[in-house]
């Protein structure tokens, strides 16, 4: 079947109107897809210019539909628009991603956050108080049984602004000092979450930090997890600066980074024992994004 070409504003609209389910299933297939083996479809790139950058990922599904993303930004803030392409080479859609990309991160840490905790209730800490992270906070409430949510961000106005999501409170160490779950979605240069804060036996997703100059994680973290899974560990290779110097390092090896839809599928266990540290790191929205789009072109 070949999907109809909307307008930028008719797509967007149609992608905010898939319903919870919905947004679900597409985002689980999408994650747990087999990884293509397309010779022609491009690595990730980053063109870098004084403070502004541009980066682009691609994505091809098992149908020959394919989307590039266009991450572009300064020091601070970033936009994302995305171009969905059919088998024919043929443009059926363009719009800014922005929202789609951050549902498309958020679910996907959702659905990986069940099979990282250990006992439930579940004390959660995010650092970021931006739109990824309060959406990410309501996702997981929603699938974890979740005892506390503690929130920080250097931004008083960000985190004042999610006082009703959880307990915010001045300092990062304090926000994650007790959580079993820990959640990072800043825009960080350098390592917001420190290896000697976090708990014996945390999961920690690392949601933020999707392009090159931008670390969240201190190397002894990755260095130390008994378990390191990532969506798309052949882009983070490219991308995923807290990864790259932790293996530049000789900390980690790649062959050490487990592709979360092992995971996902039950072809591997995160967690072994109730002490084991885990770490996730989300790095690549396309594949979902690219998803998001097909489910909104076909309703």
């Amino acid at each position: 079947m070949r999907l109809p070409e909307l307008a930028a504003d008719d797509l967007q609209q149609a992608i905010d109107r898939l319903q919870p389910a919905q947004i679900e299933e597409v985002t689980r297939a999408a994650l747990v897809a087999a990884p293509d083996d397309f010779a022609d479809l491009p690595a990730p790139q980053v063109m870098l210019r004084s403070d502004g950058w541009t980066g682009v990922t691609t994505a091809i599904d098992g149908d020959g539909y394919r989307a590039v993303l266009i991450t572009a930004g300064g020091r601070r803030s970033a936009s994302r628009s995305c171009t969905v392409i059919n088998p024919e080479g043929v443009v059926i859609g363009s719009f800014a991603a922005d929202s789609a990309a951050r549902v498309a991160i958020a679910v996907s840490a959702a659905l990986a956050a069940p099979a990282l905790v250990g006992a439930e209730p579940v004390r959660l800490a995010v650092l970021g108080a931006g739109p990824l992270g309060r959406l990410v906070s309501s996702l997981l409430a929603g699938v974890l049984s979740l005892e506390a949510i503690t929130i920080y961000d250097p931004d008083t106005a960000a985190a004042a602004a999610v006082a009703d999501v959880g307990t915010v409170v001045r300092d990062a160490a304090a926000a994650v000092r007790h959580a079993t779950l820990v959640v990072t979605a800043t825009n960080a240069r350098d390592a917001v979450l420190r290896a000697d804060w976090v708990a014996p036996g945390a999961a920690i997703i690392a949601l933020g930090a999707d392009r090159q100059g931008r670390r969240e994680l201190d190397y002894r973290i990755l260095g130390e997890a008994s378990f390191v899974a990532c969506d798309a560990p052949a882009v983070a290779r490219v991308l995923a600066d807290d990864l790259r110097d932790c293996v530049a390092e000789g900390h980690l090896d790649w062959q050490e980074v487990t592709p979360l839809r092992d995971v996902l599928l039950g072809a591997v266990d995160a967690r072994v024992t109730a002490t084991d540290l885990v770490v996730v790191k989300l790095i690549d929205a396309t594949p979902v994004v690219l998803a998001l789009a097909r489910a909104a072109l076909d309703q």
